[in-house]
């Protein structure tokens, strides 16, 4: 399902409640605390450095509860500022969101509407938000389909956003993963057809060099562990090359609820996986 940028504290459509900054107080407490991904936290327990969000569940979660398919996506937007806060909170340093993908077209012309007309408001009233929570901004995915006035926002964001470092967003819109690596691909291509470049020069570190996901600082650029809510076990179309060594989770939790308890879970799930990337974990007194 849709959704967009936010940051603490937003305005949310429906309101804020009341000891929201008492809320925030706590959770900065409960970090400071420790726990799973803690900031500051020095029990050894591992942590992401970067989370991919597979954002799924608003249509649904508005018709089991008789509301208009909208409201779920409405619902949303406070899901992913909740997503934000607890990435502030915890020292996750990159978060990557699925807002909408290259086949979500294929929805009613009404609900993609709709959906632009949020990421246009999103854009406009959670920019404070994001500077203040010292979040920086992002988008991957074709722009040039978007409307004028969605493009111009998505800029402005960045620009407003470029010096901050806290936390790396980036919101794949209008994105297909298969896409990106055709792209890069083709520019590799026209490298090796102009002479700049031999074909046994086309690498895998050239063609990643080439991915919309270069804006992600090389730190933490792939991601770490993908959540996908709503049931749903697949990818999607969503960065098939930089999941490539990434730890799966997937909850029933539709997205309108994913929560502070659901991210922690998912940070439970994270540190009990034993991460080889291809190798074996040596054991006392093993010669292999």
């Amino acid at each position: 399902g849709g959704s967009s940028p936010a940051g603490r504290g937003a305005t949310h459509p429906r309101g804020v409640a009341a000891g929201a900054e008492e809320e925030a107080d706590q959770r900065r407490a409960r970090a400071a605390g420790g726990g799973v991904g803690a900031s500051g936290n020095d029990s050894g327990v591992k942590r992401p450095q970067h989370i991919a969000v597979i954002m799924d569940g608003n249509y649904r979660w508005a018709l089991e509860r008789g509301e208009r398919g909208e409201a779920g996506h409405e619902a949303g937007i406070g899901a992913l500022r909740k997503l934000i806060e607890c990435a502030v909170d915890y020292g996750v340093r990159a978060v990557t969101v699925y807002a909408f993908s290259a086949d979500n077209w294929k929805r009613g012309e009404g609900e993609r509407h709709f959906i632009f007309n949020l990421f246009e408001t999103c854009l406009q009233t959670e920019i404070g938000n994001l500077l203040q929570n010292d979040v920086c901004i992002r988008f991957i995915g074709k722009r040039g389909e978007l409307s004028p006035s969605l493009q111009q926002l998505m800029a402005q964001a960045e620009r407003a956003t470029r010096g901050n470092e806290a936390v790396h967003l980036t919101v794949a819109i209008n994105y297909s993963a298969r896409e990106d690596i055709a792209a890069a691909a083709q520019a590799l291509a026209r490298e090796v057809q102009a002479g700049k470049l031999g074909p046994e020069e086309v690498t895998e570190g050239r063609l990643e060099q080439r991915l919309s996901t270069q804006v992600i600082p090389e730190a933490f650029r792939q991601p770490d562990l993908l959540l996908r809510t709503s049931g749903e076990e697949r990818l999607s179309d969503f960065l098939l090359w930089e999941l490539a060594y990434t730890e799966l989770c997937f909850t029933r939790v539709k997205w309108p609820d994913f929560n502070e308890e659901t991210f922690l879970e998912a940070m439970e799930v994270y540190a009990s996986r034993d991460r080889r990337f291809g190798g074996r974990e040596r054991r006392e007194g093993s010669r292999i």
